[in-house]
């Protein structure tokens, strides 16, 4: 006779086998690239989003420059330029800006004569006030004006 067995089935383990340490390094190396891959892609995406820092407002003075002579000259004056200085290698006189000067710095205004120059005044007024004059002479001839504005600035507001 035959005689059924039944077999018995093992229990289901509830802890799966660990696993083992070089795959354990794989899997971490794997999570970090997959982070910086995507911290990397958002930062490349993102865009300018970001509004721009407000800008600082800088008090300046208007300033106006005036050269009197004839021919040309090589000029270079103080404005609200990022560059500082503006450069005019050869300007045609007699010539004349306004700018805007920032309050912090000295406007200034710098003439140099050519080799055949004979002579160039220069002139700086602020707030319509005259408040520096120089004159260049001769071959190569130079002359600057300068003054503060700051204490100018003051003493325009006081009148």
């Amino acid at each position: 006779m035959h005689t059924a067995t039944t077999a018995e089935t093992p229990p289901e383990n509830p802890h799966p086998p660990p696993v083992p340490p070089h795959r354990r390094r794989i899997l971490t190396a794997t999570l970090v690239a997959a982070a910086a891959a995507g911290l990397l892609a958002y930062g490349l995406t993102r865009g300018d989003d970001d509004p721009a820092p407000p800008e600082r407002h800088t008090p300046t003075t208007p300033v106006t420059y005036t050269v009197h002579g004839t021919g040309t000259a090589h000029l270079t004056y103080l404005g609200n330029n990022p560059k500082g200085t503006t450069v005019l290698p050869d300007a045609e006189l007699p010539w004349t800006t306004t700018v805007d000067v920032p309050r912090s710095k000295n406007a200034t205004l710098t003439v140099v004569l050519p080799a055949n120059g004979t002579n160039a005044t220069c002139t700086l007024t602020i707030n319509g006030h005259h408040r520096q004059r120089a004159t260049a002479t001769g071959p190569h001839g130079r002359a600057t004006c300068t003054t503060e504005l700051d204490r100018q600035a003051d003493r325009s507001a006081q009148r």
